[in-house]
This record gives C-alpha cells, sequence and structure tokens, in this order.
C-alpha cells in the first residue's frame, strides 16, 4: 500500500501547484499515512499525506498533489469518494497569521472611471453580488480549458483583507499574462466548484475590452 500511494503522490506531483489553508476536523493515522478531513471555506472534504501529527481545530497549508475517486484504504477498510493527496504540509499558528497579514489597500493605480478596485470588490462582495463590475488591472496568470471554462487571474495593486487576486472565468478567447485590461462580468460570491475549489468572490461570464490588450 506504500508504494502504491507513494507512486500515486510522486506522479501527481508533476502537476502540483495549487495551495490550500484549511482547519482540521478530524484526523486518522494508518499504514504510515494520515488521513485528514478539512474544512475549507464552505467545504469539507478529506486528504490524506505521509503520517503527521496534527490536532482538531489547528489551521494546515498544503500543496496540492491530485484527486482520486473512489480510493480504498485495506488498512483502514474505507473507501473515500473523493481525496486529495497533499504535501508540503505546515501549520499556521496564531502568531504566523498575525504576522502574515498586510495593510489593507483600497486605491488602484489601474482605476480608471467607470471601474471598481479588487479591494473595494473584496469588501464589498455582499453588495456586489449578481452584479455586473467592471476591473481594470494586469493579468497575472491564464488557465485554459480547465471544466470548460478559461480562468484568468487579475491583480490592480489594491488589496483587503490579504485578499488581492480576482478570478475571472470566461469561454472566450483569454487575453495574455502581462496584459493591462477591462474585465466586466458577474459578481459571484461563495463559489464552490468542489474538491477543495471555493472562492470568497469570482466574476464569471467575463469579457476583455480588447482596447485595454496593452504592455503598458
Amino acid at each position: 500500500m506504500k508504494k502504491i500511494l507513494l507512486s500515486l503522490i510522486l506522479g501527481f506531483s508533476l502537476y502540483a501547484s495549487v495551495v490550500h489553508e484549511a482547519k482540521v476536523l478530524e484526523t486518522l493515522n494508518s499504514g504510515g499515512y494520515t488521513y485528514i478531513k478539512v474544512k475549507e471555506g464552505t467545504s469539507s472534504y478529506w486528504i490524506a499525506m505521509t503520517q503527521i501529527a496534527l490536532k482538531v481545530g489547528q489551521t494546515i497549508q498544503y500543496s496540492e498533489q491530485g484527486w482520486m475517486k473512489n480510493f480504498h484504504s485495506k488498512t483502514l477498510n474505507r473507501t473515500f469518494e473523493n481525496i486529495l493527496f497533499a504535501a508540503d504540509v505546515s501549520v499556521q499558528t496564531q502568531a504566523q497569521k498575525l504576522l502574515s497579514v498586510k495593510p489593507d489597500i483600497m486605491h488602484s493605480k489601474y482605476q480608471r472611471k467607470g471601474t471598481l478596485t479588487i479591494a473595494r470588490l473584496f469588501k464589498n462582495r455582499d453588495a456586489y453580488a449578481t452584479k455586473q463590475v467592471t476591473v481594470r488591472g494586469k493579468v497575472t496568470k491564464v488557465s485554459q480549458a480547465i471544466m470548460g471554462l478559461n480562468w484568468v487571474h487579475v491583480e490592480d495593486s489594491s488589496r483587503f483583507s490579504n485578499m488581492d487576486d480576482l478570478v475571472f472565468t470566461t469561454k472566450k478567447t483569454p487575453p495574455h499574462v502581462g496584459d493591462i485590461v477591462n474585465a466586466t462580468g458577474i459578481v459571484v460570491k461563495d463559489k464552490d466548484f468542489g474538491y477543495g475549489y471555493f472562492y470568497p468572490l469570482i466574476i464569471q461570464n467575463a469579457n476583455f475590452s480588447k482596447q485595454f490588450l496593452n504592455k503598458s
């Protein structure tokens, strides 16, 4: 079993990129591995990793290695409908949380008339939910053809409660990393795509104004 799990984790590590932060709800140690039920946002799910001492209530960070469906643990005699294999686990103490909090920046050097800052959207996401908004900022990451959508990350130099990266989803051709764009779409609050992909704020059905697609 250890060899099988190790092979899976090593294989998944080729694709690892997503870092999660979640609260420990339950732990099970078996066969040299720890199975942990965690809560991330409003979503709860199981993760597995090489054995580690954790306590219920702790907040942990970990990198995503890969998901498996209907994974059966012989040592636990239990089948997990969905489980995430994880690595690079660290426990975040209260002191570390306080040190990691950066000051809010409500203004943006990219903002123009008719646009909102990312910080303002995060701060007032209840008020903007279901509404159409426009943000002007710089594209920092683009992931294409995931769950039938293109995912565009935009930053505009503003920040609220450490949140400074806003994700836009679109079925249209996305802009390029480094482009300065006017991004327009519908605000969705507390969007849970499952598998730990939870967004307190995301903009869907996005369009990107071509007149702002430039490197300046």
